[in-house]
């Protein structure tokens, strides 16, 4: 998962991620942005993720849907979980990337840390 921080002409942080990955971006920039209190509340969640004190969590946000477990991060796009034709479906398939991004705890808690260092340069 390849992944860069910036900030756009107004000064707000941005991340731009690599192909597969994009879903992630957008859930950073979008959902997460500038809210360094729900950026400690996840980095306690993930501790509490690997300390076995909880199984999941579930993060709702305006566009995307975060969901932790003990070993995988995942940012889903809202959109996937409405109700839709099969050939509204397949018109979807092409933006995936965009809509879904995986990858494993050890890394979105990496991600979040990398962040968080990010926001407060």
């Amino acid at each position: 998962m390849d992944y860069h921080f910036q900030r756009n002409f107004s000064g707000h942080p941005e991340a731009q991620f690599s192909m597969d990955h994009e879903a992630m971006g957008i859930w950073l920039t979008e959902e997460l942005g500038n809210n360094r209190q729900q950026l400690e509340h996840l980095l306690q969640v993930i501790e509490s993720l690997e300390k076995g004190q909880r199984w999941e969590y579930f993060d709702d946000g305006i566009d995307y849907r975060l969901h932790l477990t003990r070993d995988h991060a995942e940012v889903r796009a809202a959109l996937l979980d409405t109700e839709m034709d099969c050939d509204e479906m397949e018109e979807l398939d092409y933006y995936d990337s965009e809509s879904i991004s995986h990858c494993g705890l050890d890394d979105f808690k990496t991600l979040l840390v990398c962040w968080q260092v990010f926001l407060d340069i």
